[in-house]
């Protein structure tokens, strides 16, 4: 940012949240594709509530299905591109940058 270079090094805190994002994101979507995977197999199975084609029931199969397609395909572009942007950023910065970044995060 624009600190001498002789400054002593810290731990980029913009890094660290998006770290702490993309570990959230991963534990997140992993929580949501098992239930929903459960729920569209046990849909499609007709293990629970089910109707001829064009029913309510189907409708809500479908749906399920969908959702459940849906996630994978956000996750697989938004895991991605959380781990691009960690990419660009240094792993150490100095103390007046991480105060300044600390504050950013804060919301000042």
């Amino acid at each position: 940012m624009g600190a001498p270079a002789d400054q002593p090094k810290v731990d980029n805190p913009w890094r660290a949240a998006l770290v702490s994002l993309r570990n959230d994101l991963r534990s997140e979507t992993e929580r949501l594709k098992g239930l929903l995977e459960k729920a569209d197999a046990d849909m499609q199975g007709k293990k629970v509530w089910t109707s001829q084609k064009g029913g309510v029931a189907a409708n809500f199969r479908d749906d399920l299905h969908g959702k459940k397609q849906r996630i994978r395909t956000l996750a697989g572009k938004l895991i991605p591109a959380v781990e691009a942007e960690i990419a660009k950023c240094p792993e150490k910065v100095s103390q007046a940058d991480a105060k300044m970044l600390r504050m950013d995060l804060q919301g000042y």
